[in-house]
């Protein structure tokens, strides 16, 4: 079993994140600062408006701002990274079992997956509830792991950021780190990444070669 990050690993959606994450944030009158809102590209999102300052009694009102955003505008600015369609060709033709596990609210990342031409390679998608609800990492990949016939015990979960690896290490997966999305190898490194991979055809390499891709021990 293999699950997927879908922002910074799949997908690059920095463009439609910082333009909904701008907006909100003129909203309340907010400063902008760009270089800064790049970090919070992939984090779950009370997190990232936690660290841009509003307070617990603000969150309600700032994510559903924000979520309108995404879902008029920001959800169209994505593509998939170099290498990711072939390398989802590849695994799917090997019959090893796919998985999205986002902190992006589910609808839209069904949305994603749709336009981009890759949902047939997710049998089974999992994000944040459509009503709004918050649900951390490892909430997400619970929910994944329950979902997935394959065993997790031989699972592994690719992502781009320490939220990924952390939730990978509290459900025994073996975590791999990315280096071509939102986070830096030394916060994947420090988070307790099992191994960092630089390409999607790097990825695959590794992937195909290990035997528990297929749930063989």
């Amino acid at each position: 079993m293999l699950l997927f990050d879908l922002d910074g690993t799949l997908v690059d959606s920095a463009d439609g994140i910082l333009w909904s994450f701008e907006a909100t944030l003129r909203d309340f009158d907010r400063e902008v600062d760009q270089s800064r809102l790049r970090t919070f590209i992939g984090p779950p999102l009370d997190y990232s408006f936690t660290q841009l300052g509003f307070a617990a009694a603000e969150m309600d009102d700032v994510l559903a701002r924000y979520r309108d955003h995404y879902q008029r505008e920001g959800v169209h600015r994505c593509h998939l990274y170099d290498g990711v369609r072939s390398l989802l060709e590849s695994l799917t033709t090997q019959q090893v079992p796919l998985v999205v596990a986002t902190a992006k609210r589910v609808d839209f990342a069904n949305d994603i997956l749709a336009a981009l031409g890759i949902a047939r390679h997710f049998p089974v998608v999992c994000g944040a509830p459509v009503d709004g609800r918050l649900a951390s990492k490892d909430v997400i990949v619970a929910e994944a792991i329950a979902r997935t016939d394959a065993p997790h015990e031989n699972g592994w979960m690719v992502g781009d950021r320490r939220f990924d690896v952390v939730a990978a290490r509290q459900h025994g997966l073996t975590s791999i780190g990315v280096t071509w999305g939102y986070g830096s190898a030394e916060e994947l490194t420090d988070a307790g990444a099992s191994v960092l991979v630089d390409s999607p055809q790097q990825l695959g390499e590794l992937i195909l070669r290990a035997p528990v891709a297929h749930g063989i021990d």
